[in-house]
């Protein structure tokens, strides 16, 4: 399902408690969402389609890397399209910003996020060993152990 009317707008320092419950998906600890979400170096995004909140992402744009450092989609909606559509948004803002590379990270067990990440044009880049080696007690997914952070490159 292709998704046209997909709009990536940037959120307000005062709106971003809202993302919240979307970027819980894509990372458990709530304080390491609200840090990032308050950081001034990152930029935050309410992804709507018809006015309807579908998902939410925020990004650290420096111009010649930058990296995503959360995307999530609402848990009801996904496999629609709505993920890519945001990549995409992601991909445009990146040309008219000049950035050369876009980044962004998952774990060696999330299988569905390699595949597609892999399925938008990412390729597999360098390894963060041990990086949720603070998750404790440790975590399985898909019956692999959740330890390093796979780093995905998008070039231009």
């Amino acid at each position: 399902m292709r998704i046209m009317s997909l709009l990536l707008s940037p959120v307000t320092a005062d709106e971003t408690e809202s993302l919240v419950p979307f970027l819980r998906d894509a990372d458990e600890d709530e304080a390491r969402i609200r840090a990032a979400l308050q950081d001034t170096a990152n930029t935050n995004y309410v992804a709507l389609v018809d006015n309807m909140v579908v998902g939410a992402a925020t990004v650290h744009w420096e111009e010649r890397e930058s990296e995503i450092i959360y995307i999530a989609v609402a848990a009801g909606l996904r496999g629609r399209g709505y993920g890519k559509a945001i990549i995409e948004a992601l991909f445009r803002e990146m040309r008219q910003r000049g950035v050369q590379s876009l980044l962004v990270g998952t774990a060696n067990s999330s299988l569905d996020n390699i595949a597609f990440y892999q399925k938008c044009g990412f390729r597999l880049d360098s390894v963060r060993r041990d990086y949720f080696e603070y998750i404790q007690p440790p975590i399985m997914e898909h019956g692999i152990p959740v330890r390093d952070m796979l780093v995905m490159r998008y070039r231009q």
